[in-house]
């Protein structure tokens, strides 16, 4: 890989870091929350994820020899969310090797974070899930949480107050992927920002509602069964942050949009069927995979209008009758007028030259005839 292929044009930093500083803005509220009811864990991890990105970033950079620069926020957004999406109890090693994993596989090998083919922090939660997958499930010891209760079938119940905890995180789960509130909110917040990112994240979340409708895990109602689908894991989390990645979108809306939803059932389809508690990770690396294939669906009515070129209109051949030709006069002819060549250059010279000889032999001849003139007189 060259030097050329990974330096970003002005422009694509410049907008590449607009859509990584709204990320920050929106891993704020999570964050708060995450200190809210982890405190210095919460902080920890949080700190010693982004120095680790940090750090590996700027080493990729050296080792490579290039231009290619940090300062679009995407080593933060990387580290911040990576650290929300880890239990409680993980070990801190876990959290810089996830780190780690994430910039050196994810994102020094394609150049910049727009070129990844899949969401860095995605591929880091399944790289240390896959290594760690008993650490990984342990979010508490004081509760089980949602996915394992949807996984046994067990139900928080109809009452206000259980539908509140699930809603504002307060049972147990990842530090910054529990609360629904302020996760829906930083949605609203990007959906205003970034409409057309955003559709992808609303088809997902519409997918999810729709498998936990038609196929519920609990026996307490269908909306128990959407609430505890939508909040457990890292559903929403995933929506907001990974199916709005700018790398990983297709081009097309209309693909973006069975694109999300496409998504969506996958992540369900592996939570009904897959052996692991919270599959949805996985589920999102799958998605990536699918983003070439949904830019080739067949282009809709709008989309063929806006592609194919107008037609040219044909100009219209104005016949003129015979009687308006015959009554427009002939115009009278013109009569060229002789040009006379003028001598060329070559020509003028050359006879100028044949002058100056004749005159040079006549004077020449004078002289000789004077001199025998001279010499005759003396004789006589």
């Amino acid at each position: 890989m060259t030097n050329q292929q990974i330096i970003q044009k002005p422009q694509d930093l410049i907008e590449m870091r607009n859509l990584m500083r709204d990320y920050v803005i929106m891993l704020t509220a999570p964050f708060a929350v995450a200190v809210l009811h982890y405190g210095i864990t919460a902080i920890f991890f949080v700190l010693i994820s982004v120095v680790t990105c940090t750090i590996c970033r700027r080493i990729g950079e050296k080792i490579l020899g290039c231009e290619f620069s940090s300062r679009d926020f995407s080593s933060w957004v990387i580290g911040v969310s990576f650290a929300l999406l880890m239990p409680s109890t993980a070990q801190w090693w876990m959290v810089v090797s996830g780190a780690a994993f994430a910039i050196i596989v994810c994102v020094l090998p394609f150049g910049k974070t727009a070129n990844s083919p899949f969401v860095p922090t995605a591929a880091a939660i399944s790289f240390v899930t896959l290594c760690w997958p008993e650490r990984m499930s342990e979010f508490s010891q004081a509760g089980l949480s949602l996915s394992k209760m949807l996984v046994q079938g067990n139900s928080i119940g109809n009452n206000a107050v259980a539908i509140f905890e699930a809603l504002t995180g307060s049972v147990p789960s990842a530090i910054g992927a529990g609360c629904g509130i302020a996760l829906f909110g930083a949605l609203v917040f990007f959906a205003i920002r970034h409409p057309k990112n955003a559709l992808s994240a609303g088809t997902f979340l519409f997918a999810v509602i729709i498998m936990a409708i038609l196929f519920p895990r609990v026996s307490t109602g269908r909306f128990i069964s959407v609430i505890m689908e939508l909040c457990a894991g890292k559903m929403i989390f995933a929506a907001v942050f990974f199916m709005t990645y700018p790398s990983v979108l297709p081009q097309r809306i209309v693909a973006r949009g069975l694109w999300g939803f496409a998504g969506g059932v996958v992540c369900m389809l592996m939570r009904y069927f897959g052996a692991l508690e919270e599959p949805v990770c996985f589920g999102i690396l799958i998605a990536c995979a699918c983003t070439e294939l949904a830019d080739k669906i067949p282009l809709t009515k709008k989309e063929k209008a806006k592609i194919e070129p107008k037609e040219e209109i044909e100009p219209i051949e104005t016949v003129v009758p015979d009687e308006v030709l015959n009554e427009i006069p002939d115009a009278p002819e013109i009569e060229a007028e002789e040009i006379v060549e003028e001598p060329e250059i070559e020509t003028v010279t050359s006879e100028r030259e044949t002058l100056e000889t004749v005159v040079a032999e006549e004077n020449t001849i004078d002289e000789t005839e004077n001199v025998f003139n001279i010499g005759g007189d003396g004789d006589e």
